[in-house]
């Protein structure tokens, strides 16, 4: 199914006209994919309004990237919709030693897995994720934050230390 580009131009039109302060580098990267940059203060009501208002009804994803060299921690959020084929790639800047940003399960409710994820892999601190623990790694790795670039042994080869 075509998406039509003035569509993807209509739905980032709408989001740098509702939040003109805290949307950047919003772009269309392909005919079923948008990107932009929120300031992470506001990403609950950004999520709201992308979800509520422009109906990306899933999040199909949400993760964090190490960049070492920028001294930042990115969150990368993918909503999409059920309604049309089309990908919304959301990316907040955090600083790297205290990235912090607010939960977006009161939005989401499978932003719980993810941000549990992150946190214990990236050490992202989610404010009001209800239960903000590990999911996959033992208790003595927590706080090691193994997907970081300057983790001693990143990158793994194996998962050995993780049975």
């Amino acid at each position: 199914m075509k998406v039509d580009t003035m569509e993807t131009e209509n739905i980032i039109n709408s989001l740098n006209t509702r939040f003109p302060d805290t949307i950047s580098d919003s772009q269309i990267e392909s005919e079923k994919r948008i990107s932009a940059y929120a300031e992470a203060g506001s990403i609950v009501e950004i999520c709201r309004y992308l979800k509520d208002e422009l109906q990306f009804d899933h999040l199909s994803s949400e993760t964090a990237v190490d960049l070492i060299r920028k001294d930042e921690i990115e969150v990368v959020y993918h909503l999409s919709s059920f309604g049309q084929p089309l990908v919304l790639k959301l990316k907040a800047r955090l600083p790297r030693n205290n990235p912090e940003i607010e939960s977006i399960t009161s939005v989401y409710w499978d932003a719980n897995w993810y941000e549990r994820e992150a946190y214990e892999l990236f050490g992202v601190q989610y404010r009001n994720h209800p239960d903000l623990r590990n999911l996959v790694l033992p208790d003595e790795l927590l706080g090691d934050w193994p997907l970081r670039k300057d983790y001693e042994d990143f990158p793994q080869k194996t998962a050995k230390n993780l049975v």
